[in-house]
């Protein structure tokens, strides 16, 4: 059996078959139902598992030791949406993660339906760290994924985003 570049297909289907089942597991996520608030959360609740802790909206760890967890703070946030103010504001939060005890390694704003998102990458004693803050008029949400795999936690944070944008003339 060889297809016409003569690569034997005996081999190649066997690794075709272990590539799409890859694909398929990390396809796979669950949104998740966040209280008090729209945004959204999309995780693959089979090796994600929820915790309940006190301050947290939500939760979840891996038998791995990953870590997800979302916070939710009351706090004006109208510099993050002022052009003047905007960098700033973002500093401040970003030295609010160094007085936490994180090594800033990078920073990005960036809007995602209208709304001010904050993404960060830092260290920190149990290892890296990607944070996404959700800068609301009125309060902000923080997601924070300490994963063995920095590129998995981003992964998770882009699926970390404010609802979308509601139809004019809609409740």
């Amino acid at each position: 059996d060889t297809d016409r570049r003569g690569m034997d297909l005996r081999v190649a289907r066997p690794h075709a078959l272990v590539v799409v089942a890859l694909l398929a597991s990390v396809a796979h996520a669950d949104v998740i139902d966040l209280p008090d608030t729209r945004a959204e959360l999309a995780l693959d609740l089979r090796a994600w598992h929820a915790v309940t802790k006190p301050g947290l909206v939500a939760g979840y760890t891996t038998d791995r030791g990953d870590v997800v967890a979302v916070t939710r703070a009351p706090v004006p946030n109208i510099d993050a949406w002022r052009a003047k103010t905007r960098d700033a504001y973002v500093d401040q939060i970003e030295r609010g993660s160094v007085l936490a005890g994180y090594k800033p390694a990078t920073k990005k704003l960036t809007t995602i339906e209208g709304v001010p998102v904050l993404d960060l990458e830092a260290t920190h004693q149990r290892g890296p760290i990607v944070i996404r803050v959700i800068l609301f008029r009125t309060y902000a949400l923080a997601l924070a994924v300490e994963s063995s795999s920095r590129r998995a936690a981003r992964a998770i944070a882009k699926t970390f985003v404010p609802p979308p944008a509601r139809p004019e003339g809609s409740p």
